[in-house]
């Protein structure tokens, strides 16, 4: 008996292949993108733990503020005097221009000279780690050397080695390509990813001070800490021994608090959670496919089943031939779903990595998630048959041996729906009353189809909520100017000095405003005047002249008002704070009393909201400069190129001037480098996007044939009025469309809220400084939409060949 129900297990798979190996496919999806998604997230965390411990990161780092150095060793000196504080390094840092040729064309762009220890000691902290045959740059060359941060090299496909122009005219070799810890992923000082547009240079101390032209000078202190230090104490006692001895201001940084940290370990964890959201929905999708085929196919069998029980067979004997397909069906979802998601693992690196580029990446086989997903792709279709084979068995035996046009049970609407007057003819009604006759297995196969379309809906809004992001913030900062700059002087100078003069009366410059810019640490105040430290950011308060006539931010809320003393915030900083127009803040900056730097705290009105979605940018007036202490000073210069110039020539040109000029950048190149970023980081959601709209034909492809196997003694009376095949495939098609524009609404208004998780909640956790703005491209969704109505109506056409070959006179036989 046990051979001949797997025998019978066999002749229902050969009758019902092409329905098996789709659902096992359906499956097989779900599987992969599971487990091949989480695959890469355990990837990345133990690879970025290994990464950071062979390039030995910093715990602390000490920055002299607002651009300023101090002779080299008196740094040192100071990490030598404190407790708890284990290796130290100096460094001089400082933003420079990088000229080069990239296929062909005229490159010039936003470069930052690390200058520190590359000798590879295992003394250094925060090394840098070499890629493929790279060399050590050596000091004392006649032409310095450095070596270039891997995904800037990769991203312009630069050579190997080669000549690099910085500083405006300063001709510098680079010897190779490189990372280091705090570059893993490049984040700006604006939020934005810098990889297209940073070109970080690691050189000696001594090639970089003598580039800068500040001989003996150091900026910048990295270390580590002993087992068991506190970062705190350690971090209070760095700030006022500097400021004791030397008079000089430190801003010290942790590692958790460094920003390229923060997105580096943040992202796995939150890109899982999308991960998961997307692969449930996928299981959900698959699960109602596997119930829907095995109830339907377990109802074609109904008469075999009644008759093993009218022989005496035990239901739970019964039970075994059917589930014996749930068995084939789960091991085929297993095995395609192991080389599926090996095959999205594989991909998806290949985009992680473009984001953020690890030295060490470690891809060992996840026998535990595949298991996990394996384990829950096997029970789905188990189940899936379990439940209607069940229902099947406590039938009594000749209400199921009983052929279907006697045996209905009256448990659908059919009577109810008979009543409904429906125009046209009994042809045109009949899609319409398939549907409804059988409102469980319409129910399953609408939910299935609404569940791909949600996720299909969510990932194409994903992509236009990114463009619609960064669209709005360069409007907002452009102005409608598209190559609106900023100037950064290497120090602070009066706005009457020369160093200013020169920029604004540069020949290449027109429109020209000299402006401040300083970070501030921002948090809300309570009624009583206590401060809320649950939420603290760290903002770039911009002094800009809001009576100007050629650009201020815009208040979406509140008013700008030239003398006011109050903030203007981001919309995204505003709801992180949890404060609005007239509430006010606590802004801890820095202040110049007396010619040295301190610290000062104050408390702020909000007096507007701008719409630029980073929440970084702040503004105030730039006759607030005195509050701070700043007064008659600037450290950047905003404007336009004159008529006939370009921005190269802007920066060539104020570079080459010796005006004292640290950098020039297009305010448009900011979100240009986020942009270049975002759209590889989109490949994972396109890989996802492939995947469920293959999954939505295939779904389709399934319920056709399923309907033509169900219905072949219904489409034989057909055949045999004289009815053609062309119309039952059309009739197929109809009622498939209508499920198909039912599932649409659905599975629109499903992905909608699918998106605003996504936007709101999750994406903000992975990327906190940029407010997403939520965006649909009703054009993509509409184009996407009707591929998938599309491909649901021309799914009936497949097995059209079935139908032409039906044998007529033996599917109306009927036997009693």
């Amino acid at each position: 008996m046990k051979l001949l129900r797997l025998r019978w297990s066999l002749r229902d798979a050969r009758r019902r292949w092409i329905q098996i190996v789709a659902i096992g496919f359906t499956l097989a999806i779900g599987i992969g993108l599971y487990a091949g998604l989480s695959s890469v997230t355990q990837w990345r965390l133990v690879s970025i733990d290994k990464s950071l411990e062979a390039t030995s990161m910093y715990d602390l780092r000490a920055t002299v503020s607002e651009g300023g150095d101090v002779p080299a060793g008196s740094l040192a000196r100071i990490a030598s005097e404190i407790d708890g504080i284990d290796r130290y390094n100096e460094r001089l840092l400082f933003d420079t221009q990088v000229e080069t040729v990239a296929d062909g064309e005229e490159l010039l762009v936003h470069g930052r000279i690390v200058g520190m220890d590359v000798s590879g000691s295992e003394s250094v902290v925060n090394d840098v780690y070499l890629i493929d045959d790279a060399a050590r740059p050596a000091s004392g060359t006649a032409t310095p050397q450095v070596l270039v941060t891997r995904s800037f090299a990769t991203f312009w496909d630069l050579p190997t080695n080669g000549t690099l122009t910085v500083g405006g005219d300063i001709d510098v070799d680079y010897v190779g390509a490189a990372v280091s810890p705090e570059f893993f992923l490049i984040i700006e000082g604006n939020g934005s990813l810098g990889k297209s547009n940073l070109a970080v240079l690691f050189a000696p101390l001594a090639a970089a001070q003598d580039i800068s032209g500040r001989t003996g000078a150091v900026n910048d202190l990295v270390m580590t800490l002993e087992p068991g230090a506190d970062a705190a104490a350690v971090t209070e006692q760095l700030i006022e021994t500097a400021a004791s001895q030397d008079g000089v201001l430190l801003d010290v940084l942790t590692r958790e608090a460094t920003p390229s940290y923060i997105g580096l370990t943040g992202s796995p964890e939150i890109d899982q959670g999308i991960y998961n959201a997307i692969s449930l929905l996928l299981f959900v999708g698959a699960a109602f496919a596997a119930l829907n085929f095995s109830a339907r196919m377990v109802e074609a069998q109904r008469r075999e089943i009644g008759n093993s029980m009218a022989v005496g067979e035990r239901p739970r004997s019964i039970v075994i031939r059917p589930l014996l397909i749930g068995l084939q069906i789960g091991i085929i979802g297993m095995i395609l779903g192991v080389i599926v998601g090996y095959a999205i693992a594989l991909q998806t690196v290949s985009v992680v990595q473009e984001v953020a580029w690890l030295p060490i990446f470690e891809q060992p086989f996840q026998a535990g998630i595949y298991g996990q997903a394996m384990a829950l792709g096997f029970a789905v279709p188990v189940l899936a048959v379990l439940w209607p084979v069940v229902r099947a068995v406590r039938v009594k035996p000749v209400d199921a041996i009983r052929s279907s046009h006697l045996s209905s049970r009256g448990g659908s609407l059919g009577p109810i729906i008979s009543r409904i007057p429906l125009p046209g003819r009994s042809l045109e009604r009949m899609p319409f009353r398939n549907l409804m006759r059988a409102p469980r297995r319409t129910f399953l196969t609408l939910l299935t189809f609404t569940m791909s379309l949600a996720i299909m809906f969510a990932m194409l809004g994903l992509g236009s909520t990114f463009t619609t992001t960064l669209d709005d913030g360069n409007e907002e900062l452009l102005g409608g100017e598209p190559d609106r700059f900023t100037v950064q002087m290497d120090s602070l100078y009066p706005v009457n000095s020369p160093q200013v003069q020169d920029v604004l009366a540069n020949p290449t410059v027109q429109s020209g405003e000299a402006a401040m810019v300083l970070g501030a640490n921002v948090t809300a105040a309570e009624p009583d005047g206590s401060v809320d430290e649950t939420v603290q950011l760290d903002l770039a308060v911009r002094f800009v002249d809001f009576g100007s006539t050629v650009w201020t931010p815009t208040a979406t809320q509140g008013s700008l008002s030239r003398g006011a003393p109050g903030i203007v915030l981001a919309d995204k900083a505003a709801r992180d704070l949890g404060v609005g127009i007239g509430d006010d803040v606590v802004v801890t900056h820095p202040a110049l009393v007396d010619g040295a730097f301190t610290h000062s705290t104050r408390i702020l009105p909000v007096d507007a909201i701008h719409p630029h979605p980073l929440r970084l940018n702040a503004y105030m007036d730039l006759s607030q400069t005195s509050t701070w202490g700043f007064g008659g000073l600037a450290n950047i210069v905003t404007g336009v190129p004159a008529d006939g110039s370009s921005l190269n020539d802007v920066k060539r040109s104020l570079f080459g001037s010796g005006t004292g000029v640290s950098l020039v950048q297009g305010l448009g190149e900011t979100f240009q480098s986020l942009e270049d970023s975002l759209q590889q980081s989109q490949g994972v959601f396109f890989i996802t996007r492939i995947f469920v709209i293959f999954l939505v034909m295939l779904i389709a492809f399934n319920t056709a044939n399923i309907s033509v196997d169900e219905r072949s003694r219904d489409h034989a009376t057909m055949f045999a009025y004289g009815i053609p095949v062309r119309r039952v495939i059309a009739n197929l098609s109809v009622e498939g469309l209508l499920l198909g524009v039912v599932a649409v609404v659905l599975g629109g208004l499903f992905g909608y809220a699918i998106l605003l998780w996504m936007a709101l909640f999750q994406m903000p956790a992975a990327i906190p400084d940029i407010g997403m703005i939520v965006s649909v491209s009703w054009w993509e969704m509409a184009l996407s939409f009707v591929l998938a109505l599309a491909a649901i109506a021309l799914a009936p056409v497949f097995p059209g060949r079935k139908l032409k070959n039906m044998f007529i006179p033996g599917q109306l036989r009927v036997m009693e």
